[in-house]
């Protein structure tokens, strides 16, 4: 074979391991280019007009509190570091090319504090020891029997929530008649009883209050819908 054949196959080889090196270099430069690139923008919207959760507990659940490498920290890894919070019920994160971080947060509120055991009960059941807010939750003052206990949990959830603003104890009340009735002790002084089965009418309580005239006393939403004042 022709020494010039030789050596041009071999200049081919050497400039293709040459050209190999660089792409590979290349290559790596720009990974770490991207790498590099820091998320400079973080915006945390709320799904509710009221919310307990601070921005700063936010971003530090979502580890983004020292605006980390943007590529890094892909949306379905910061959801799930958020999701996996107790007090959260649902996380949305959206990115853009520009390092911005756009989080949308749902909740998992708290319904009640149980004196009982000492414990908050959150939207979904769960129960914690301690809140990282403060607040003035429903206070539950006794017990309540484990065949009320889950319905009472779902009833509850179901108010809105302007409605559990304005309760400020739940008592366990039975009567002969009924084993899931409860007295609510409101933050206007008022008294109202309620079963589960027509718990859902405490949410007619803002248009009841007018009708009371500014009378105090107790609201019999049990049976029937009648009001005892109190002198």
């Amino acid at each position: 074979m022709p020494k010039k054949v030789i050596l041009k196959r071999r200049k081919l080889k050497i400039f293709a391991v040459v050209l190999f090196i660089v792409i590979v270099v290349l290559v790596c430069f720009f990974i770490k280019f991207l790498f590099g690139i820091k998320i400079q923008n973080i915006y945390v919207h709320h799904t509710d007009k009221q919310y307990n959760l601070s921005d700063e507990y936010i971003l530090d659940k979502a580890k983004l509190e020292d605006y980390p490498s943007q590529i890094a920290n892909f949306s379905l890894i910061i959801e799930k570091r958020l999701e996996d919070d107790v007090f959260i019920k649902d996380a949305s994160v959206d990115k853009s090319l520009f390092g911005t971080v756009d989080i949308k947060i749902e909740e998992n509120k708290v319904l009640f504090y149980k004196e009982s055991d000492k414990k908050y009960v959150l939207e979904d059941g769960e129960e914690v020891d301690t809140v990282p807010y403060d607040l003035s939750p429903i206070v539950v003052v006794n017990y309540i029997p484990d065949t009320v206990y889950p319905n009472f949990v779902k009833k509850i959830g179901k108010l809105d929530l302007e409605i559990r603003n304005k309760i400020s104890q739940i008592k366990y009340d039975p009567s002969e008649y009924d084993d899931s009735r409860f007295m609510l002790y409101m933050v206007d002084g008022n008294y109202v009883y309620a079963t589960l089965t027509k718990f859902d009418s405490v949410n007619y309580y803002n248009e009841i209050y007018p009708t009371l005239n500014g009378k105090k006393g107790i609201l019999y939403l049990d049976s029937g819908n009648h009001f005892q004042e109190i002198k």
